[in-house]
């Protein structure tokens, strides 16, 4: 009986120990004053939030048209998901005129090579109604296809409505805590004026920011590389 209080004794002094170097490994790590660390990480997850909501999925076909074609608008029927909208181009990289009809048929102008590269997204908007000469798989080839996941100005401007219009229900989404507040700014090489999103931050408040210089899909369907900052303070 000796030996075995002398145990229970022993064990719970051990297990006093690793309770009390649980309590402090928390406080260290865990402690919601350490604003340095809570920032470092509020800052990573902000910029997966902000980059996530405004990438989206791109599908591109590069599409040969019989040379015995001649119509100056034609149709072409390619299987995408739906929602899917078209984005049409020439060899060059400017855009034909297209529109998807109820049956998914893309409808675009004929350029005078007979090459097109045709971008399906649900980021894009479908253009004016056109009618063309509906192919059969006989009258053009599929040379290549590709998906990507692609930065979208649209989804940028989208998403700086929503930062000044309900600034409050986007951070919730992002479920940053509540004392970090966040921002963006994208910046493109021309004169388009910058997508400044970020509210006012006080001078004695700490930043952080991380910045990347990505590819974005203009609203004119071109690509186009622009410098994505995210900040938290």
């Amino acid at each position: 009986m000796v030996n075995k209080r002398g145990l229970s004794h022993v064990e719970f002094v051990i297990s006093l120990i690793i309770f009390t170097a649980f309590l402090l490994f928390s406080f260290i790590f865990f402690n919601p004053l350490n604003s340095g660390r809570t920032l470092k990480s509020s800052m990573d997850y902000a910029w997966i939030e902000v980059t996530n909501l405004a990438m989206m999925q791109i599908e591109t076909y590069s599409v040969f048209i019989d040379s015995d074609i001649l119509d100056p608008f034609v149709a072409i029927k390619i299987t995408v998901p739906s929602g899917y909208y078209a984005s049409v181009e020439d060899i060059d990289g400017n855009n034909i005129l297209s529109y998807v009809d109820d049956n998914k048929y893309v409808h675009f102008e004929r350029p005078d090579d007979n090459f097109v590269k045709i971008k399906y997204s649900e980021a894009f908007t479908n253009g004016l109604p056109i009618v063309g000469r509906s192919l059969v798989e006989e009258n053009y080839e599929i040379s290549s296809s590709k998906i990507e996941e692609l930065y979208f100005e649209s989804k940028f401007i989208e998403l700086k409505n929503r930062y000044f219009e309900e600034y409050l229900v986007l951070k919730n989404e992002i479920n940053l805590p509540n004392r970090i507040e966040f921002g963006f700014i994208v910046d493109f090489s021309d004169d388009t004026p910058n997508l400044n999103s970020l509210n006012e931050i006080p001078e004695e408040y700490e930043v952080l920011s991380k910045s990347d210089r990505v590819e974005v899909i203009r609203v004119n369907g071109k690509r186009e590389y622009a410098d994505l900052r995210v900040f938290v303070w």
